[in-house]
């Protein structure tokens, strides 16, 4: 019996088997710790009331569940860079401090990512992979943000939200002030986009990318934050004669993910809690 236990303890699959158990249990220790090790972001009942309050105060609506989450997620993106900001000692007793910390905290972001300037062959990849953006545009559809007032601080405000947190175009219209003219507008031409809204929001509206939020374009009837949801097109635009497009919606797209990477490699060390 001793013998066959010796020899057992000898066998290579038992050595490769303990040696995994120890790497396992290694990994869920690891992998314990790490989450342990991860700051909670408190929101608690009362500031998520303030939220609420603040939004139907500043918008005039009740504020949906939906519009709440994002409101929420906005608060968590701000406390996560505004932590890392104060381990970073960026505070030097400033009134402004909030505000300036998190501008200091975009540009650090910008700033350590690792942005190389495209070749001929990768902007003719850009252009083949996003070839609808420059094609001749037969329709659109779209949803657009709409304030009365250009001078309106919530614009700002609206269009920092929709920025940082990512919200579906179906949910921001809580965001908007009640128009004459539909939040959303599907598979419309430039003429009839030109009656209604202007011809300057048209050419302006016809130039953007689809599937992200832009900034405010001047309307018939106010300012107007827009997204595009789809385009129907028919004919492709030459490399050349739109080249000078693809290489700015290039740089934008990659400053985007590039911002959004910085962010979430500091957003892993924190986890959020809402009461």
């Amino acid at each position: 019996m001793i013998k066959i236990t010796k020899d057992f303890l000898k066998e290579p699959l038992l050595h490769f088997l303990l040696l995994g158990a120890l790497v396992y249990g290694y990994f869920l220790l690891v992998s314990a710790q790490q989450e342990s090790a991860k700051k909670i972001v408190q929101i608690s009942a009362y500031e998520r009331q303030e939220l609420q309050n603040m939004y139907e105060k500043s918008y005039a609506k009740k504020a949906s569940k939906e519009i709440l989450d994002v409101l929420i997620a906005q608060k968590y993106y701000d406390a996560v860079l505004l932590d890392k900001a104060f381990s970073l000692q960026l505070a030097k007793n400033d009134a402004l401090v909030r505000e300036r910390l998190l501008k200091k905290m975009q540009f650090l972001m910008q700033e350590r990512s690792k942005f190389h300037e495209p070749s001929q062959e990768e902007l003719h990849k850009y252009y083949e992979q996003h070839i609808q953006e420059y094609s001749h545009i037969k329709s659109i559809s779209f949803s657009s943000i709409f304030f009365h007032n250009e001078k309106d601080k919530r614009i700002a405000q609206t269009m920092r939200i929709l920025s940082n947190v990512k919200v579906e175009s179906s949910l921001a219209k809580g965001f908007s002030e009640a128009s004459k003219l539909p939040y959303h507008e599907e598979n419309v031409s430039y003429e009839e986009v030109k009656r209604k809204y202007g011809k300057y929001f048209a050419k302006k509206l016809f130039m953007l990318r689809q599937g992200v939020w832009h900034k405010a374009i001047h309307a018939k009837d106010g300012m107007r934050i827009v997204y595009i949801d789809n385009k129907k097109v028919t004919q492709a635009y030459d490399f050349e004669s739109v080249e000078s497009r693809v290489y700015a919606d290039y740089i934008q797209e990659e400053n985007t993910q590039l911002k959004k990477q910085a962010y979430e490699k500091i957003a892993s060390l924190y986890s959020l809690s809402v009461e």
